[in-house]
């Protein structure tokens, strides 16, 4: 019998994993709203002066939309009886690799990151996340897509 690398449960881990980077986002959003703006406004000056931060952020929130997205898509295709390994592996290596990338870097450039704490947050992943980026995106599972 072969062992398969897909996580058991894994849509529900996803599932239980997006509200805490949900949450990070809207955390994140709303410290930067509070230093750009000025008498209910967006002030351009200080926009420009944490120019950084606003690129981090919608970068965070990039992240967060494609594992909202592919989420969805995946309970779509489980929902129509089509989520097979594959599926199931591109779902599991990617909520691995992105929330992995959220809590130390999400690369903008090849020398610049995304950093939460650039954002002023810090981020502890929760027990599925955890489970996500320890056991998601493994060289097992990245063999077993691509064979």
């Amino acid at each position: 019998m072969t062992q398969t690398p897909i996580l058991a449960d894994l849509q529900s881990l996803t599932k239980a994993a997006l509200p805490q980077v949900e949450a990070l986002f809207i955390q994140a959003r709303d410290t930067l709203k509070t230093q750009v703006s000025a008498a209910g406004k967006v002030s351009n000056q200080a926009l420009e002066a944490r120019q950084f931060q606003a690129h981090s952020l919608a970068w965070l929130a990039t992240y967060v939309e494609a594992l909202r997205q592919l989420d969805a898509w995946a309970t779509r295709l489980h929902s129509e009886g089509k989520l097979g390994q594959m599926e199931a592996l591109i779902l599991q290596i990617g909520f691995g690799e992105y929330l992995t990338q959220i809590a130390g870097g999400i690369p903008m450039s090849q020398t610049e990151f995304a950093r939460l704490s650039d954002l002023g947050l810090s981020y502890t992943p929760g027990p599925h996340a955890a489970t996500l980026m320890a056991e998601g995106n493994t060289p097992d599972a990245r063999h077993a897509l691509v064979a």
